[in-house]
């Protein structure tokens, strides 16, 4: 457990399936009978790892293989009581304090999403029960924007309310480059309903560069825009605590701007970006050329610990080390900072 003079680190961006532990995956693999799955989990990785250290990097041949390791988790992970340990997991390995984990709930072991949602929340309980870890950690409920609605997103938050704190928002996530159904205005009314029923919104932008992840990036800060407008008497930082942008890579030099005006908290995550190609060694990060500042919004993420292989404490002192420090702050005063953009 951390003492009061110890720095206390959150992961903001973390993605529950790509964050069990390998030993948590191995033992759910022998259990479910599908060892095999886990030792092609194991290739995969690899294949990844040389394939992301090649220059110059083939950022889409990397994708897939990111994509395909997240299919081999699903393989293995089967049962709900897979997502209530792996949650537990998930907590008890991260080397942060505070952390907001999101998934996707689907239907598995012959159960309802419902099922689902219960079980990643008795994970959360168990966590939080555990007064040994000392850590604080809340989930988010992801909507995959290939296959969800706002009709999904209307019913993920009302079990956001109904979960008795252990639940703060939602999520916009899923295959940058698959066709989409949460586009338009659909995307419209899941924000609205977002920000109307007082949940928080962590939304995915800018990881492809596609006309479509342009336009729906023009689409949310549209509606955010409005949102400011019909609001007049919120503060100078209307969406700290209530919104979050994830990693905003490929962007317009309009969009950058629009984003700065609005000040909205953007998750980097630093090993995953590099990984990806989407920021290169030596070169200043693309969310410098929106935030230049460690005292501007920028939070720090691992996005997926274990398919990255990034903790959260390090994934910190990169973020920390990517933009200008003018006051100067310190770490620690950095760290204490992220409470704010909080949900």
């Amino acid at each position: 457990m951390q003492t009061k003079t110890q720095p206390n680190f959150a992961d903001f961006h973390c993605h529950l399936n790509g964050s069990f532990s390998k030993g948590f995956l191995k033992g759910i693999a022998e259990r479910n009978k599908c060892p095999q799955v886990y030792q092609q989990f194991q290739e995969v990785q690899q294949q990844y790892e040389d394939k992301s250290r090649e220059v110059p990097r083939d950022t889409e041949a990397c994708l897939k293989l990111i994509w395909t390791q997240f299919a081999l988790v699903h393989k293995m992970v089967q049962k709900l009581k897979d997502i209530q340990e792996g949650t537990y997991d998930v907590i008890a390995n991260s080397a942060g304090n505070y952390l907001e984990i999101r998934t996707t709930p689907k239907p598995m072991d012959a159960c309802t999403v419902d099922d689902y949602i219960a079980a990643f929340l008795k994970g959360l309980l168990d966590a939080r029960e555990d007064s040994a870890l000392g850590k604080e950690a809340y989930g988010l409920l992801s909507l995959d924007r290939v296959h969800h609605t706002a009709k999904d997103a209307d019913y993920f938050i009302q079990k956001v309310l109904q979960s008795g704190g252990l639940l703060k928002g939602i999520d916009i996530s899923g295959q940058p480059l698959a066709p989409r159904q949460l586009t338009g205005q659909e995307l419209v009314k899941t924000i609205q309903l977002a920000l109307d029923k007082h949940v928080g919104l962590a939304i995915h932008m800018g990881e492809a560069d596609t006309l479509q992840e342009r336009q729906d990036t023009d689409t949310i800060l549209a509606t955010l825009e409005d949102w400011v407008k019909n609001h007049p008497d919120q503060s100078d930082h209307p969406f700290f605590g209530k919104i979050r942008l994830g990693h905003c890579i490929y962007l317009t030099e309009q969009q950058k701007q629009r984003i700065k005006a609005l000040q909205l908290p953007i998750e980097v995550c630093p090993t995953c970006h590099a990984k990806l190609n989407w920021h290169e060694q030596g070169k200043p990060h693309p969310v410098a050329s929106i935030y230049d500042s460690v005292s501007d919004p920028v939070v720090p993420g691992t996005d997926d610990e274990t398919i990255f292989n990034a903790d959260i404490q390090h994934e910190s002192q990169l973020v920390f080390g990517f933009f200008k420090n003018p006051k100067p702050i310190t770490l620690k005063e950095f760290l204490q900072q992220q409470n704010q953009y909080r949900f």
